[in-house]
């Protein structure tokens, strides 16, 4: 197959500057003083994304086709599979945060006659909008590489492109530990039928879901970085508070619209998680969450860990206090509508 694996800076929209999500990060030394390339990978420009990733350190920027097609001499390479992944910006774990199928991938880099919309950046992907998946942060867990303790190969490491061919233009043995994961990393996103970034509608939410973690005293973080604590923090919890009760807990969270399975005595029960740093007599709630508590509410769980303390950029160690919920039904009266998109025409 035809694919290829690219490092960018972490964004929530990658549609651009706006507040709250101002550049990438975690994208290496240029995002820090300038804006990355990719902050526009996942602008829609009449039906078409144009992606950027510098793929090594030294000019001209030039990505190695003949490592994603054996013998290529042309300049570009259509229907590849560009795998976008960055590095979490709490654990720094190299996670997949979307992709693009079908893609065209340039050999050098396309400068843009017009595209006013993404101030005239640079691009070397481009693919139909029909085609892409951008993930929620919630659902940005797949790991990128191998956890062989000991060794580095078979990893990206600090590569910023990473070919599924050797450099000898064969396919890198799927059977090898090393390589293993690739295997998987393809499947996942073959196979992936969850939550994706595609509407006006999606990106109020999860603006709404963010915000919701954070606290205006937490200056020294991004929003985003506070919300990946917390959940985490939350996660981490719940998972003790079961393995301890004797459950087999199997975290499903990066494809499924709740967070945990947990199973004893041939019985399964659907957990979904909360944090907050506040009081917790309010939480958000998502619509894929909501549809799925509709049909499985009797076989819900409501995991809730409130009053979460940060300090020193991360969560006080013991803090938070524990409130389930279960069978937990998400009734209407209890749910309030935040906000609503108006279709003028």
């Amino acid at each position: 197959m035809q694919a290829i694996l690219a490092r960018v800076g972490y964004m929530k929209f990658y549609q651009g500057p706006r507040p709250g999500d101002e550049k990438p990060i975690c994208g290496g030394s240029y995002n820090v003083e300038k804006i990355g390339h990719e902050a526009y990978n996942f602008l829609n420009i009449n039906g078409l994304l144009y992606g950027y990733f510098q793929p090594h350190m030294k000019e001209p920027f030039e990505i190695n086709l003949g490592r994603i097609k054996q013998g290529c001499t042309v300049d570009k390479i259509d229907n590849v599979l560009v795998i976008w992944f960055a590095t979490n910006p709490v654990d720094k774990g190299q996670v997949v945060v979307g992709w693009y199928n079908n893609a065209t991938v340039f050999r050098s880099v396309q400068s843009p006659r017009s595209m006013p919309f993404r101030e005239n950046y640079n691009y070397n992907v481009k693919a139909r909008t029909e085609d892409c998946v951008l993930l929620p942060i919630s659902k940005r867990k797949f790991p990128v590489g191998h956890d062989i303790p000991g060794t580095k190969r078979g990893n990206p490491g600090q590569a910023n492109a990473f070919y599924i061919l050797d450099l000898q233009g064969h396919e890198k043995d799927f059977g090898n530990p090393h390589n293993s994961w690739l295997h998987n990393l393809i499947q996942y996103v073959r196979n992936y039928n969850g939550q994706k970034i595609t509407s006006l509608e999606d990106v109020i939410q999860e603006e709404v879901v963010t915000a919701g973690y954070s606290s205006s005293s937490q200056g020294f973080q991004s929003d985003v970085e506070v919300r990946l604590m917390i959940e985490s923090y939350a996660m981490e919890v719940c998972k003790k508070h079961y393995s301890d009760d004797g459950y087999e807990v199997v975290d499903v969270s990066a494809t499924q619209p709740y967070d945990l399975l947990l199973t004893k005595n041939d019985v399964s029960l659907f957990a979904e998680v909360k944090g907050t740093q506040t009081e917790g007599k309010t939480i958000i709630v998502t619509k894929h969450e909501v549809e799925f508590n509709r049909t499985h509410g009797d076989s819900m769980v409501l995991f809730l860990v409130h009053s979460i303390v940060i300090n020193s950029k991360k969560v006080k160690k013991g803090s938070g206090i524990v409130s389930i919920i279960e069978p937990w039904f998400a009734s209407d009266d209890r749910l309030t509508p935040i906000s609503y998109t108006y279709r003028v025409s």
